[in-house]
């Protein structure tokens, strides 16, 4: 038995040294401590086996895979039996879903551990009696922020919510209750924070907030318009620590675009802040709002997001809030809503970077069918990002902060759920009375509440305020009707 340990330890030792590409990128990730102050080791022993990365302390076990483990999966299925039967969680991602979208795989794994069992006050946990009662039996950790830093912008887009332009807004939190702030999310939680606005950048201390975040261990991404961006700023967003920049492109081209954006030259602009950001290394993604003004060009612009090089393309189905409300009239039909979300579908299937959909809920349902029809390969958990997640994550997994610190569902959804300059986040996203209505789906009404599928889609609860004024009513933009 001395000698299987040791040749096992040998075996691992010698691993370590011969890493692929996609063993290299999730230790880096997991090292840098991105999913938080939890600790991994690579290549480690464990009975007979040897584990890719391992945190002991969570008993969670990450494993890549190369294209041998498709041909035989029954020597993966044995060791996984054992590995679970002494108390370990298996997590199988391919090597080639790690190289082309990390952070979808990190958002699986933080999913994952947001299930563990949540730890004692007195192992850590900062909240109050009061809240962590609340929590009792509940997973409601909170995995993505969209935190609106400010509201001035230095283009006048046409359907955005904040109906921004320039500014200054009065209120917006200071420097110092901005990283108040962070402190107060990372007490409890580690979610991605997303810093948007307005534009972001028309901030001077955005990169001090960046970098803080940063180093309460926090994943920074940001969204911005790109026409601020240089190489001397894109180098800022890297040193700040920044993981991903997004870029929204609403048009094949200048003049498309620009219309959308309200200014000339916001094409041009965008297009050099992506050179920019490729020249030092900036990873970046483009996001789409899709209206009938650019429904048609929609393979276009997915086609420049794959020439220029971005890690993901994103599509967002307008919400006609804000001064959305006046491009009601450019809102797709729920019928090309449906076309649309097949045709992306069909597309992520064979797309070589990241595919997701945004304020489209009835994707997630359109997916799941598509498997139970078995028109779907199957793919091991952990597979391309939109597969770790779910339709409206509104107060269940995601909330918006505003530029004065009001806490909302999202940020078309303009419901105050509370005040983080008067309470803590965590009292907020815990006891807020939207928010818990929001995570229970007996309480959803019209067809959303009677739909099978309401926990992989939940419907736009933005559009259903919007459309009736009751946030839990039913999407007013699904055709799908339960069977």
């Amino acid at each position: 038995m001395k000698q299987i340990k040791s040749n096992l330890t040998q075996l691992a030792k010698n691993l370590r040294v011969n890493q692929t590409d996609a063993e290299k990128l999730i230790w880096k990730k997991l090292r840098s401590k991105q999913l938080g102050n939890i600790k991994f080791r690579r290549q480690q022993p464990i009975g007979n086996y040897i584990v890719d990365f391992v945190s002991f302390e969570k008993k969670l076990i990450i494993e890549l895979d190369g294209g041998q483990h498709a041909i035989d999966t029954q020597k993966d299925e044995e060791r996984d039996k054992w590995l679970t039967g002494q108390g370990f969680k298996v997590l199988r991602f391919w090597n080639n879903d790690v190289l082309r979208n990390i952070e979808g795989v990190l958002e699986t794994i933080m999913e994952k551990l947001s299930h563990s069992p949540k730890p004692p006050a007195s192992a850590g946990l900062c909240l109050p009696t009061s809240i962590l009662k609340g929590m009792q039996g509940r997973d409601n950790s909170v995995r993505m922020i969209a935190w609106e830093v400010t509201r001035s912008c230095n283009l006048n887009c046409v359907h955005c919510r904040a109906a921004s332009h320039r500014g200054p807004y009065p209120g917006e939190l200071s420097t110092e209750k901005c990283l108040r702030l962070i402190d107060d999310i990372a007490k409890n939680y580690q979610p991605v924070i997303i810093l948007t606005g307005g534009e972001p950048l028309l901030r001077p201390d955005i990169f001090e907030i960046a970098a803080y975040g940063t180093s309460k261990s926090l994943r920074m991404v940001m969204a911005t318009n790109g026409t601020l961006v240089d190489e001397p700023t894109a180098r800022k967003m890297i040193e700040s620590g920044i993981q991903r920049v997004s870029i929204s492109i609403d048009g094949k081209d200048a003049e498309s675009h620009d219309s959308f954006r309200g200014e000339p030259g916001a094409f041009e602009g965008a297009m050099r802040g992506i050179e920019a950001m490729k020249s030092v290394g900036m990873e970046f993604q483009i996001n789409t709002t899709i209206t009938t003004a650019n429904l048609h060009q929609i393979k276009d612009i997915h086609d420049l997001a794959l020439k220029m090089g971005a890690a993901a393309h994103h599509i967002f189905l307008l919400v006609p809030t804000g001064r959305g409300k006046d491009l009601a009239q450019q809102a797709i039909t729920a019928a090309d809503y449906e076309e649309t979300l097949m045709w992306f579908h069909q597309e992520s299937r064979t797309c070589e970077i990241q595919l997701k959909a945004t304020c489209a809920p009835h994707y997630f349902r359109i997916m799941h069918q598509n498997k139970i029809k078995g028109a779907a390969p199957a793919k091991k958990t952990g597979g391309r990002f939109h597969e770790s997640t779910r339709g409206c994550l509104g107060g269940i997994t995601f909330c918006f902060i505003s530029h004065v610190g009001q806490v909302q569902p999202c940020g078309y959804l303009e419901l105050n759920c509370g005040n983080v300059q008067e309470q803590s986040f965590g009292e907020v996203w815990e006891n807020s009375e939207v928010f818990r209505n929001l995570r229970d789906y007996g309480k959803y009404g019209g067809k959303c509440g009677r739909c099978e599928f309401i926990k992989v889609c939940g419907g736009c609860r933005a559009r259903a305020y919007e459309a009736t004024g009751d946030y839990l009513s039913e999407e007013p933009l699904c055709l799908y009707e339960q069977k």
